[in-house]
């Protein structure tokens, strides 16, 4: 099976990039990393295995399309702040990935793979080499918002968990390695500001690579008009619109509202955000 035109949605983490890659992974003819690709990430010899367990979750739990499930499969052989060219592609990962994408492809019974990852804004060099034919769709949202929705889940996460709320089950392991590698004396305000600023740099500058394959869309004109935005995004990917799959935007409709949100972070953490973006 070839692996034909796959699709992959990035932004810097918070960026809205769980929004599109919902509404794409909707579409009947994609297929995309879910549980069973997470269970098996460590043992690819099941991946074969995929298409008959989805045969079965189909029949026995009427689920058509489970939940996605990325993060453990694309850190499989590298870390999420690890840059990535062609240099760091060996037939080893290119067996991996190909075995992985296509055996989701054949349990979907879709032409078409789409993933979304913040990594992934560290890797598009990488990616290209191992998928020459892939569309890429970059996301971007005001930078006060991101960086305000990046704190503000780590402090969700804080509370929740304590001193362990880097440690499984919590799903931060991006910013624990973030805080250790970018410097843990620093405050979880700056650290998500070198974060945003690291992903940012890095994706801006390997972009022209893939210029005739990408696309870019504003968080901002997205939410306002996100039907005809959608469709342009699907008519740039070659995905053909089908008039059910406009029941999925009324799921996970959001709002501007949200990007007025850092407005009422702590005095001293507005500062930080505000002295940051004012340059």
């Amino acid at each position: 099976m070839n692996i034909k035109n796959p699709i992959f949605i990035i932004g810097t983490t918070r960026s809205g990039t769980n929004i599109l890659y919902k509404l794409f992974t909707s579409h009947k003819d994609t297929a995309y990393f879910e549980n069973y690709s997470s269970r098996f990430y460590k043992r690819p010899m099941m991946f074969r295995l995929i298409p008959l367990l989805k045969k079965y979750q189909k029949i026995r739990f009427k689920i058509d399309r489970p939940k996605t499930s990325e993060g453990w499969v694309w850190d499989r052989f590298y870390t999420p702040l690890e840059y990535l060219d062609e240099s760091k592609v060996t037939e080893e990962i290119k067996n991996y990935y190909y075995n992985a994408i296509k055996y989701q492809l054949k349990a979907f019974n879709a032409t078409r793979f789409v993933g979304s990852n913040p990594r992934n804004s560290m890797r598009v060099r990488w990616l290209n080499h191992m998928f020459p034919d892939a569309f890429f769709i970059i996301i971007t949202r005001e930078k006060k918002s991101v960086i305000n929705s990046m704190y503000q889940l780590i402090t969700k996460k804080r509370k929740k968990w304590g001193d362990k709320f880097l440690e499984p089950p919590s799903t931060l392991r991006g910013y624990g390695h973030a805080k250790k590698i970018l410097g843990e004396d620093v405050s979880d305000m700056q650290t998500c500001i070198q974060w945003y600023e690291l992903y940012r740099n890095t994706l801006n500058n390997d972009l022209p690579l893939v210029s005739d394959r990408t696309i870019h869309v504003k968080y901002e004109d997205f939410i306002k008009d996100y039907k005809n935005t959608i469709k342009k995004l699907y008519d740039f990917t070659n995905l053909k619109w089908y008039d059910e799959i406009e029941k999925q935007f009324m799921k996970h409709k959001v709002d501007l509202t949200r990007n007025e949100r850092w407005k009422s972070l702590p005095d001293e953490q507005k500062k930080e955000l505000l002295d940051y973006c004012k340059d």
